[in-house]
């Protein structure tokens, strides 16, 4: 470092190059502000939505479980077919249900390895089932419609559809969930990418086969 006319030391000029990377730093910095929750996580951070799901604290789970997973009741007005259920699975989220999911057998190791595996897939879980006991033709698939939005609406990379529970077969489901299977339950997963989304409030809209339709919103920047 050379000193200057006023005898202080001036500094040295700056090149080019380092312009360009300080300008690809910054922007880097901004798209990673620009982010709703943090889909590229810390080793600790994959240990602590491991241990999370592993706890015996079950108020706090549910707690943390309330903030991705909105529930439905049955609606007043008697219809074929409700919501029950919309969830907005974020990374972290996934690697907390399947520690939970895994119980003891499921170690910090696989955790990680389920990260790595998929790193950034954020997955919208929509449930719609019948009214108990409904012995009317069941709706396809097709005649439901689900939609999620920022400032604009977000388009899917992948979607797949399941039957979780239907009692008209006797034939339980492999994916079944639950052991008393009273109402025909569709399972729908919505696959995007994580830097699809940006802060603040996404809106999950399901449009249903006779008329009704429900909306929900996901406040992501309380997201992690």
């Amino acid at each position: 470092m050379k000193l200057g006319s006023s005898g202080r030391y001036a500094s040295p000029p700056v090149r080019p190059a380092q312009i360009r990377v300080f300008a690809l730093g910054l922007c880097t910095l901004l798209s990673l502000n620009a982010l709703a929750f943090n889909s590229s996580l810390q080793p600790e951070e994959v240990q602590e939505a491991y241990s999370l799901g592993q706890t015996s604290n079950h108020e706090e789970l549910t707690d943390f479980i309330k903030l991705y997973e909105h529930n439905f009741v049955y609606p007043s007005d008697n219809p074929v077919a409700y919501v029950q259920s919309i969830e907005l699975q974020t990374p972290y989220e996934q690697i907390v249900l399947r520690s939970t999911r895994g119980g003891a057998k499921y170690s910090k190791f696989q955790a990680v390895k389920d990260y790595r595996a998929n790193p950034t897939i954020v997955i919208v879980r929509v449930l719609i089932s019948l009214k108990t006991q409904y012995a009317g033709p069941v709706p396809i698939a097709d005649h439901y419609e689900i939609a999620v939005s920022q400032t604009k609406s977000i388009v899917p990379k992948k979607t797949s559809i399941s039957v979780l529970c239907n009692p008209y077969s006797q034939v339980p489901t492999a994916q079944s969930v639950t052991r008393d299977c009273a109402a025909y339950t569709r399972e729908f997963l919505l696959d995007f990418d994580a830097d699809q989304f940006g802060p603040g409030p996404a809106t999950v809209k399901v449009a249903l086969s006779f008329g009704q339709s429900l909306e929900t919103k996901f406040n992501l920047d309380k997201l992690k």
